[in-house]
């Protein structure tokens, strides 16, 4: 058996990441399965003959990269957390609004209550 590198099991488990990518959203497979899909695609990859293997993981790489799939960087809808992170913000604001006036209505009403705090206690 042929020695094999870090670099080579590197390279197969990407192409399997992205082929598992790319087959479970075409194909709809549900999160669950797509470990056993993987576990497959790698058997696959792994047990064919070297010769060609090397000709079809060269393939996959470039078909992959080429889509832009085989880089695993997706652009991450932000659009919606920014806006759960906006009505956050939004919440929190008019809660200290709310606060800021209930404690000025606590001190007007203290005030009219208490004769005594309105009274000017200068001494000249």
């Amino acid at each position: 058996m042929d020695q094999v590198s870090m670099l080579d099991l590197a390279t197969v488990s990407a192409v399997v990441a992205a082929l598992v990518t790319v087959i479970g959203n075409a194909f709809g497979v549900e999160k669950q399965y797509r470990a056993l899909l993987a576990i497959g695609i790698a058997g696959i990859l792994w047990f064919i003959p070297r010769e060609w293997g090397e000709q079809v993981l060269m393939a996959l790489i470039i078909g992959l990269t080429a889509s832009g799939v085989y880089s695993q960087v997706k652009p991450r809808d932000n659009e919606n957390e920014l806006m759960r992170m906006q009505l956050r913000e939004d919440i929190r604001q008019e809660q200290e609004r709310e606060q800021e006036r209930k404690q000025r209505e606590e001190l007007q009403r203290q005030r009219q209550e208490d004769p005594e705090r309105r009274r000017d206690d200068t001494p000249y």
